[in-house]
């Protein structure tokens, strides 16, 4: 039979009180009861932890070992049990975060840097996806949260949104539309748009597409242009295509973002995660991300 931590803390209160009365009172237990639980500790280690006499109590050698390791005890008690909770809330552990290109570049950085200074103890590890890939990633238990643009997930899978980010139209330097103030998008329908296929990105792909339906017309797509060919294709003037303005910071070369004329169409980014089985600390990151959407002051919504 082992000690329980109760008895430990009842015989640390009355070796620091050297006495059982005002022990009893530092632990809310009556006096007597007290008293039976060091007489039982006692018991379990077969040692005389205390010397009672009629004035005061004190320390047999045995006790005054005991005491120091039992201090110890119940420190990592406390801490472990500090740690437990903390795990609990979310402040502490590892948060896996998958996005999508549309986040790279200021949503994530941003939030990875407020997750940082807000919790230190909190983990997060980070990889890149297709948008197509979120919901298998999160129903393997592969990432506890997502960034990705707004689309339609299945039963179990929550979603709410982080940002609204303006759409801009990417074009080649030498382009006849690159250097203008702003451009209406109906300007784009005889062009091609150098888009990635809606199963490799069905949020931004359904924005896009979506954005030029709204303008009065159905745009035209190049059926080879996926991940960075795209690109390729667009410096090489054999298209256009609409993409999130922070995509200003790393721009590939050859390529020149146009703002677009007013009403100008946006892309919803949203944090997505396993409704049926959240991540402890998923709470904690929806509360960055709406904290920093206030300082920045982000538009959630169209």
């Amino acid at each position: 039979m082992e000690p329980e931590l109760r008895q430990m803390r009842y015989f640390v209160a009355v070796a620091e009180r050297r006495s059982f009365t005002r022990a009893a009172e530092d632990v809310f237990v009556a006096q007597q009861a007290l008293s039976q639980q060091i007489k039982a500790l006692e018991d379990i280690l077969g040692v005389r932890l205390l010397e009672r006499t009629s004035r005061r109590v004190e320390l047999t050698p045995a006790g005054t070992a005991y005491l120091a390791d039992c201090r110890r005890i119940l420190a990592a008690s406390g801490r472990a049990a500090q740690h437990a909770r903390a795990v609990a809330a979310g402040e502490v552990g590892r948060l896996r975060v998958a996005y999508t290109v549309s986040a790279v570049y200021e949503t994530l950085p941003a939030l990875s840097a407020l997750l940082a200074q807000e919790f230190p103890r909190l983990k997060v590890e980070t990889r890149e996806i297709f948008a197509a890939d979120v919901c298998r990633t999160l129903r393997e238990e592969r990432c506890d949260v997502a960034l990705a643009p707004r689309t339609a997930y299945p039963k179990g899978i929550a979603q709410r949104t982080v940002r609204r980010e303006e759409l801009m139209l990417a074009v080649a330097d030498g382009h006849p539309l690159a250097g203008l103030p702003a451009v209406d998008l109906v300007r784009l329908r005889d062009e091609t748009f150098q888009l990635w296929p809606r199963e490799m990105a069905p949020g931004y792909y359904d924005a896009v597409v979506g954005a030029c339906r709204g303008a009065g017309f159905e745009p035209a797509l190049d059926d080879t242009a996926s991940g960075s060919n795209a690109w390729a294709g667009i410096a090489a003037g054999r298209g256009v295509n609409l993409v999130v303005a922070s995509l200003a910071h790393q721009l590939p070369r050859g390529i020149t973002l146009v703002p677009l004329a007013e009403p100008r169409p946006g892309l919803r980014l949203d944090a997505v995660w396993r409704a049926d089985h959240p991540h402890p600390a998923v709470p904690r990151f929806l509360g960055a991300c709406a904290e920093l959407a206030r300082r920045r002051a982000w538009p959630a919504d169209e």
